[in-house]
């Protein structure tokens, strides 16, 4: 399979073309700190055959959120490091996703506006994703990851929901200048031997947000800008339901009823887009791809460049090995009732139900 081969792009050599989504964790201590059971998590994993883990989203600023893991500051970094280190003896590289976030409250639903955002925010919230990504490269982290997609601060200026009429809002340039002058500002801080991708939704799935139509555009305009990978994912919107509860959130994390690869079209549409501009940097492809059978066939037919997996992996790390070594009736099966979700909405550690129920039947057993 070509998808089992080494690829390589921009600072990345990578073992194969299978990725291992970013989804929070809950691992990190409250503060924000790596743990024991966040590195053994990834470790597990790149021990599984991914040949790039892209770490749950990690926040630039230091803002409450339960559990969720930091790089807005340097005491961070020796975490990180120790995290990085393990993952990169298994043989495989890690990119990191950050995360920027506005004052929200979980308990009204209100939610600062990036409207209401001041020229000083917006250059505060610049800084900080140049900040952590020196930090990211202290780290040991083979490249970064932009988050904007979903409901986030990012996602929320590229929107076709942003209202600003300033030089951040009025047309698709401008409501992407947040993320291009970020681009700009980590270029000077890290040179251009270091990786820097984004994630975007490529539809929103919300009455008057992006689709496809807006997000090729974007793709284009982020290429130019030098982004080196572009992974699509979808929906996660907030305003048709609180944190992944309403339509917008389902497709972002594609429900039972979904069919596989759901989302193909979107990553297709938006590598179709940046061979207009003669642009060939990768385009992860995510939701739902049943197995290594399904990723391959994506990839030959040329709509992406990368196979993202995430909750399959989650349920059993050894997805990809047991595929590889004719063991496909021993894999732990994903079944996407989002149970993992729930765990996630209670700030729990997210681990799969499934997968917990085999242990604990195995366990039994045992005795």
């Amino acid at each position: 399979m070509k998808i089992l081969e080494p690829v390589k792009f921009r600072n990345l050599e990578l073992r194969n073309r299978l990725v291992w989504l970013p989804a929070v964790s809950c691992l990190a201590d409250e503060v924000g700190f790596v743990t024991d059971p966040l590195i053994e998590r990834h470790v597990a994993r790149a021990k599984g055959g991914f040949g790039l883990i892209d770490v749950e989203a990690c926040g630039v600023l230091d803002r409450k959120s339960p559990n969720l893991l930091r790089i807005c500051d340097d005491k961070f970094i020796p975490g990180l490091k120790e995290m990085t280190d393990a993952v990169h003896a298994e043989g495989c590289k890690m990119t990191v996703q950050l995360i920027h976030y506005v004052k929200q409250s979980v308990r009204t639903g209100w939610k600062q506006a990036v409207e209401d955002l001041s020229y000083e925010d917006i250059e505060e919230c610049k800084r900080q994703f140049i900040d952590s990504t020196i930090r990211a490269r202290k780290a040991g982290f083979d490249g970064v990851e932009l988050h904007v997609a979903h409901g986030y601060t990012l996602s929320s200026f590229i929107s076709l929901l942003n209202k600003r009429t300033d030089k951040y809002g009025r047309n698709t340039e401008g409501r992407c200048r947040i993320v291009t002058e970020i681009m700009e500002g980590i270029r000077k801080e890290v040179g251009d031997d270091y990786c820097v991708g984004c994630r975007i939704s490529g539809e929103e799935f919300v009455m008057g947000g992006n689709t496809l139509k807006q997000t090729t555009e974007i793709a284009q305009i982020f290429a130019r800008a030098g982004m080196d990978f572009i992974s699509v994912s979808a929906g996660g919107k907030t305003e048709d339901g609180p944190w992944y509860t309403g339509y917008s959130g389902s497709r972002c994390m594609a429900t039972a009823n979904l069919p596989y690869g759901c989302h193909v079209y979107l990553s297709a549409g938006i590598k179709e887009a940046l061979r207009e501009i003669g642009s060939d940097i990768p385009v992860v492809v995510s939701g739902k791809v049943k197995d290594l059978k399904h990723g391959e066939e994506i990839f030959e037919a040329g709509k992406a460049d990368l196979i993202g997996i995430c909750r399959p992996a989650l349920a059993d790390p050894e997805w990809i090995t047991k595929q590889v070594e004719g063991r496909e009736k021993e894999i732990i099966k994903c079944i996407y009732c989002n149970g993992c979700l729930v765990r996630d909405q209670k700030h729990e550690a997210v681990n799969c139900v499934i997968a917990d129920k085999v242990a604990e039947r195995n366990a039994a057993g045992r005795n």
